[in-house]
C-alpha cells in the first residue's frame, strides 16, 4: 500500500500493523514512510540538447522529502527556450541499476502544460502518468509501481515549469537486478607513441551491452599477447578515465614504458552492478627510442634548501663552469654547499624542482675536500625513492651515477655536518610542459595607522600604545592554562589546577589582577587592533618554556603531536573571536566566566621566533616540523585531529598569524608552502606571514656592532622580497613584519649612534620613523616595532633599551620616538602609501600618501642619509591640483607635530630637508 501527499487521511493502528508500514504525522496528516532515492545532475541526459536539463535534480536537499511530509521549495527549472516548434523536448534519468520505483514527486509552481514521466529505456518508453501542473507551489504526489533503470521527462511547450523531481524506490534485488554486463570494446586502438608512453583510444560501451553509461575501466598492458587465460597477470596501469556515455570517443596515455618495446594492450568495462565485459580487442604498439639525455639546465630558482642553513643554491650556481662531465669534459666548479656545524640542521637536505618531469639518465656530482655520505633521491616529495649514496671521497673529481626515473623533483641530503658537495649535473630528456611561475598579484595596501604597530605586555601602559594603531602582545602559554610554572623558582604558582584549566579573567599570571578579557575589550574600544604572540611551551607537557611542545616520544613532523597546543589554540580563539561555541567544548578553571565569541581579537600568532638556533634541537623548529605544529593551530590538520583543534574551527573568521621569524629566510617560508602542497593540498595552514629585521651592520651572519640606518641596511629591499613571494604564490595572506628597532644605550650593539650634534634618542627616532616609511613602500601590511617600553635604560645587552618610553621602574617617561611615532600616527591615519615621488636629487626622497576615501594627502620627505646632510630651499612638485598645503614637522613632546601654512606658487612648495622626516599635507594629490 502506497500513500500519498494528495491521499490525506488518517490510518488506523491496525492497517498500519497489517501492512508493516511506519506513518508520519504533521500537522494532522499522515504519510507514508518512503526511501528516497539520491539523484544526481550527472545521471541526466538531455536528449534534445536544449536547455539545462540537469536543473530537473539540482536541487535535491532542498527539495527535502515530500513524501514524509517534508517538501521543500527548489527554484530553479529546466526551460528548453520559447519556440514552440520544438517541443516535445526529453530528457531521461539514469539511475545507474534497477529500483522498484514506488512513487514520484514534481514541484508545481506556475503556469499550466502538460509534462509527461515514462520508464523504459532509451529507445523503448513506456507512459506512467502526465501532470498538467495546474497546482500552485505544491508538490504533485504520483504512486507508480515499475522496475526501470531509467525514467523520461517530457515537457510538452514552453510554459512547463516544474522546478524538481522526486523518485522513491528500492533497488530492485541483489546487484540491483542488473545482470547485463556492457559490451566488449571492439576499437581499441594505439594511435600515437613516445619512447615511454602509448596513447589509446576507443569508443565507449554502455552499462547494458550498449546502452548507458557504465562504471569502470580497467586497462592492462604486458610485452606478451594478451589473452583471456593471461589477462590476470598482465600490468594494470592506473588513472584510467570513467566511462562517458555509450558511443563516445574516449582516449588515455599510458606512461612509464620502457624505450624501444612493443606492448600489448586490452582492456574490460565493469558497471555498477560488478558485471564485467568480455576482453576487448587487443592491440600492440611499439615505444619510440629513447632520445639522446642532455643536460639540464639547473638555476638557483630551482633549489629549496629543505634544512635553511648555507648556500644550497651553490650546488648549481657554476653550471657552466662545470662543462659536460658525462662526455668527459667536466671542469672544475669551485664554490659548495656548506650546511655548517650546527647539529640542529641536519639532516641537511634541499629539493632541486625541475619544473617538469624529466626522464633522469645520468647524474654527476664534483666532490670537494669534504668526505662522507651524500644521498640523492627523487620522485614524490615526502616520499622519496632512494637512487644512490655517494661517499664523497673522489676529492675534486667528477663522480657519475646512471639513474632511471621519471620525476620532477630530485633531493639532496647531507645526513651529518662538516661536509660539502660543489656541484650537481643532471642529465635527462623533458616529458612534460614547464610550468610557469604566476604573476604578482598585489593587493590593496593598510592605511598607515592600521599598518603601525608596536609590541608590548598587558602590564603596559595602554594610553602609551595609543602612538600606533596595532598591538602584538606578548602572551605566555602558561599564564593561562594549567598549573601555571614559575621557572625562575621551578615551582607551580598556583598548584592544584588540572592542566586544560583555563584562566582569562583573571589570568594564573599577574597576581590575580590580571583580566584579559578587559584588556582585550578595551583596546579595542580604544581602536587599537592586537594580536597576543602566544609563546612558549608549558612545563607539564615539555618540562621547557621555550621547547617545542610536545610530550616525550612523538614526532616533531606530526601535526597529531601538537594537539595540546592546538587545541590551547582553539580555546583562546573561542573565547576572543567573533564565533561562540558550545559551552561543553569550553575548558575554563572553576570560577572563571564562560565567556566564548566575545571578539575582540582577529589574529591569534602561535609562536615567537621558532626558528631559534641558539637554542638547541628541543627549541628549534625547522620548517616542517612548525608546519606541522600550524597546521595542528590552524584547523586541526584539516578537520582530522576533531573540531576543537585550531583557531579556525572555534572561529573560521579567526587568522592565524605565523610565528615571527628570527632569522628574515624566505627559504624557511618556501619551505613551509612546500610543505602544505605536498601535505595540505596546497591549503597554507597561516593566514598571515611574518618576520622579524633588524638593521645593523651585520654582513652574512658576522656579529653586527652598530645599527645603521633603515636606508644603509636595505630595510625596504628585504621587505619586498618577502612581499613579491607573497604576492606570487599567496596573494591572499597578510605580510607582517613585527620586529625591528634600535636601542638608545650608548655600547649597544644594536644601537641607534649619536651622530655629530644629533643624539642617539633623536637619531632613534628618526629611524624608528623612516623604518614605518620603509615598511609602507614595501608593500607589507603591519610593523610593530620593538617594544613599548625599555627593559632597563641602564643596559648595554642588546634590545635592553629599544622602547619607544622607558622602564616601568622609570615611569614609563616617553622618549623622542613615542613622539615622532604618534605624529606619523596621527598626521597619515587613513591615508595609504602611493607610490616614490622622484626627487632630482639623491639626498631626498619623497613617499605620496593618499587618503583612502578622499583627494587629500601628503608627501614624506626626508635625506636618506646618516650623517646630518640638509638641503635647504628644496622645491617640491605637487601632482593634482591642491589648493592649499600645510608643512608638519615632528618635534619632541608634540603628539601630532607642528603645523605652518606653505605658499603654493607654480604647483611647488619650498621647505628645508633634513634626515629628520617631514610632511606636507594637501587638499587634493594624484
Amino acid at each position: 500500500m502506497r500513500r500519498a501527499v494528495s491521499f490525506v487521511m488518517v490510518m488506523c493502528l491496525s492497517f498500519v500493523t497489517s501492512f508493516g508500514m511506519l506513518l508520519l504525522t504533521n500537522g494532522g496528516k499522515a504519510y507514508a514512510a518512503e526511501t528516497k532515492i539520491v539523484l544526481t545532475p550527472s545521471m541526466i541526459t538531455n536528449e534534445s540538447g536544449l536547455g539545462d536539463a540537469t536543473l530537473l535534480v539540482d536541487e535535491q536537499t532542498l527539495a527535502g522529502d515530500p513524501a514524509n511530509g517534508s517538501g521543500g521549495a527548489p527554484a530553479t527549472s529546466w526551460q528548453a527556450g520559447w519556440n514552440t516548434s520544438l517541443y516535445p523536448v526529453h530528457a531521461y534519468i539514469d539511475l545507474g541499476q534497477n529500483y522498484n520505483l514506488s512513487s514520484i514527486y514534481l514541484r508545481d509552481t506556475y503556469d499550466v502544460a502538460n509534462i509527461t514521466i515514462s520508464a523504459g529505456s532509451p529507445g523503448s518508453w513506456t507512459t506512467l502518468f502526465t501532470d498538467p501542473l495546474t497546482g500552485w507551489m505544491t508538490w504533485n504526489a504520483h504512486p507508480v509501481s515499475v522496475t526501470t533503470r531509467y525514467v523520461r521527462v517530457t515537457l510538452s511547450a514552453p510554459n512547463v515549469n516544474m522546478t524538481e523531481i522526486v523518485l522513491y524506490g528500492t533497488p530492485a534485488g541483489p546487484g540491483g537486478g542488473d545482470t547485463t554486463a556492457p559490451a566488449a570494446i571492439t576499437n581499441l586502438a594505439a594511435p600515437t607513441s613516445t619512447s615511454n608512453s602509448v596513447t589509446l583510444t576507443w569508443t565507449a560501451p554502455g552499462d547494458d551491452g550498449n546502452i548507458g553509461t557504465a562504471a569502470s575501466y580497467d586497462v592492462r598492458y604486458s610485452t606478451s599477447a594478451i589473452t583471456p587465460a593471461n589477462w590476470a597477470s598482465a600490468t594494470q596501469v592506473s588513472g584510467e578515465p570513467a566511462p562517458t556515455a555509450a558511443g563516445t570517443s574516449q582516449s588515455m596515455t599510458v606512461t612509464g614504458l620502457s624505450p624501444s618495446t612493443t606492448y600489448h594492450f586490452a582492456m574490460k568495462t565493469s558497471d555498477a552492478a560488478a558485471n564485467v565485459s568480455d576482453l576487448s580487442n587487443v592491440v600492440s604498439k611499439a615505444t619510440t627510442a629513447a632520445p639522446s639525455s642532455t643536460k639540464i639546465t639547473l638555476t638557483a630558482s630551482m633549489i629549496l634548501n629543505e634544512s635553511t642553513s648555507g648556500d644550497a643554491t651553490r650546488l648549481v650556481d657554476e653550471q657552466a663552469l662545470s662543462g659536460d662531465p658525462k662526455a668527459g669534459s667536466g671542469g672544475s666548479p669551485v664554490n659548495g654547499w656548506d650546511p655548517g656545524s650546527n647539529s640542529i640542521y641536519f639532516p641537511a637536505s634541499a629539493v632541486i624542482d625541475l619544473g617538469a618531469d624529466y626522464q633522469l639518465t645520468d647524474v654527476y656530482l664534483y666532490d670537494g675536500a669534504g668526505g662522507g655520505d651524500f644521498h640523492v633521491a627523487a620522485g614524490t616529495p615526502f616520499n622519496w625513492t632512494p637512487l644512490f649514496t655517494d661517499n664523497l671521497s673522489q676529492h675534486n673529481k667528477w663522480s657519475g651515477h646512471s639513474v632511471n626515473i621519471t620525476t620532477r623533483y630530485v633531493q639532496v641530503t647531507f645526513p651529518g655536518c662538516c661536509r660539502q658537495m660543489h656541484e650537481i649535473v643532471l642529465y635527462g630528456t623533458l616529458q612534460g610542459t614547464p610550468v610557469t611561475p604566476p604573476s604578482p598579484i598585489s593587493p590593496q595596501l593598510p592605511t598607515m595607522d592600521q599598518l603601525i604597530g608596536i609590541n608590548a605586555f598587558i602590564d603596559d601602559p595602554q594610553d602609551k600604545m595609543q602612538a600606533a594603531g596595532f598591538v602584538r602582545e606578548y602572551h605566555n602559554w602558561f599564564w593561562d592554562e594549567g598549573d601555571a610554572w614559575d621557572f625562575a623558582n621551578h615551582s607551580t604558582v598556583y598548584p592544584g589546577y588540572p592542566n586544560n584549566a583555563n584562566k582569562f579573567n583573571p589570568s594564573y599570571a599577574g597576581g590575580g589582577s590580571w583580566n584579559f578579557d578587559a584588556y582585550y575589550q578595551n583596546l579595542k574600544a580604544a581602536g587599537l587592533t592586537v594580536s597576543p604572540a602566544i609563546q612558549g611551551s608549558v612545563d607539564w607537557l615539555s618540562n621547557g618554556f621555550g621547547h617545542k611542545p610536545i610530550s616525550s616520544g612523538e614526532s616533531a613532523l606530526s601535526p597529531s603531536s601538537y594537539a595540546e597546543h592546538a587545541d590551547h589554540m582553539f580555546q583562546f580563539a573561542a573565547r576572543y573571536g567573533s564565533t561562540a561555541v558550545a559551552d561543553n567544548k569550553l575548558k575554563l578553571a572553576a570560577g572563571q566566566p564562560r565567556s566564548t565569541g566575545l571578539n575582540t581579537l582577529e589574529y591569534f600568532e602561535n609562536w615567537n621566533e621558532q626558528d631559534a638556533w641558539w637554542s638547541g634541537r628541543a627549541s628549534y623548529f625547522n620548517p616542517y616540523e612548525y608546519a606541522a605544529m600550524a597546521s595542528a593551530d590552524y584547523d586541526g590538520h584539516m578537520g582530522t585531529m576533531g573540531n576543537t583543534f585550531g583557531v579556525k574551527n572555534a572561529d573560521p573568521n579567526a587568522k592565524l598569524v605565523m610565528g615571527g621569524l628570527a632569522k628574515p629566510d624566505l627559504e624557511y617560508i618556501r619551505a613551509l608552502k612546500f610543505w602544505a602542497d605536498w601535505n595540505r593540498g596546497g591549503s597554507l595552514p597561516f593566514d598571515v606571514l611574518n618576520i622579524h629585521i633588524y638593521s645593523n651592520d651585520s654582513v652574512n651572519g658576522s656579529p653586527e656592532t652598530v645599527g645603521i640606518s633603515p636606508e644603509a641596511s636595505q630595510f625596504k629591499e628585504r621587505l619586498e622580497t618577502f612581499v613579491d613571494y607573497r604576492n606570487r604564490y599567496m596573494p591572499d595572506k597578510e605580510m607582517w613584519i613585527t620586529e625591528f628597532g634600535f636601542d638608545t644605550h650608548p655600547t649597544s650593539v644594536q644601537r641607534a649612534p649619536a651622530i655629530g650634534s644629533t643624539s642617539q634618542f633623536e637619531v632613534q627616532a628618526q629611524w624608528l620613523v623612516r623604518s614605518y616609511l620603509a615598511a609602507a613602500a614595501a608593500g607589507v601590511d603591519k610593523a610593530a616595532m620593538y617594544m613599548l617600553r625599555d627593559v632597563n635604560p641602564n643596559s648595554s645587552t642588546k634590545y635592553d633599551n629599544s622602547g619607544l618610553i622607558s622602564s616601568q621602574n622609570t615611569g614609563g617617561v616617553p622618549k623622542i620616538s613615542w613622539y615622532y611615532v604618534y605624529t606619523l600616527k596621527n598626521r597619515l591615519t587613513g591615508m595609504r602609501y602611493s607610490g616614490e615621488q622622484a626627487s632630482g636629487n639623491a639626498n631626498v626622497k619623497i613617499y605620496k600618501f593618499k587618503n583612502a576615501t578622499s583627494t587629500n594627502g601628503g608627501y614624506v620627505i626626508w635625506s636618506p642619509t646618516s650623517n646630518n646632510t640638509t638641503v635647504n630651499d628644496y622645491q617640491l612638485s605637487l601632482t593634482g591640483t591642491p589648493s592649499s598645503a600645510t608643512l608638519v614637522t615632528m618635534q619632541n613632546g608634540d603628539t601630532d607635530g607642528v603645523p605652518s601654512a606653505l605658499t603654493v606658487s607654480g604647483g611647488k612648495v619650498t621647505v628645508n630637508v633634513s634626515e629628520r622626516p617631514i610632511f606636507v599635507l594637501v587638499d587634493d594629490i594624484q
